[in-house]
């Protein structure tokens, strides 16, 4: 995915550590830690995944290939679940 986009129709609820994300359409609780739910923020649908990547890695203050890797499995994770989808 080039350009990863998120619903904007999911609600989302903080519960201790974990962001709690409910899809109303296909009826789907998903619990993603801080880390998944920061890509998930960051699927805007205007940043290439490129830029994701080197924003969390800055962020976390991390190594760019570990991040990459980890991004790209998260994003996938999302996309199989209808909560992200390529705007590109």
């Amino acid at each position: 995915m080039s350009l990863p986009l998120s619903r904007s129709d999911i609600s989302t609820v903080e519960l201790d550590d974990n962001i709690a994300i409910y899809d109303e359409v296909g009826r789907v609780l998903v619990l993603l830690n801080v880390s998944a739910f920061a890509v998930l923020e960051s699927c805007d649908g205007a940043t290439p995944f490129k830029k994701i990547v080197a924003d969390l890695a800055h962020r976390y203050e991390t190594d760019l290939d570990l991040v990459r890797e980890d991004v790209w499995r998260t994003v996938r994770k999302l996309a199989s679940m209808g909560l992200v989808s390529d705007a590109a």
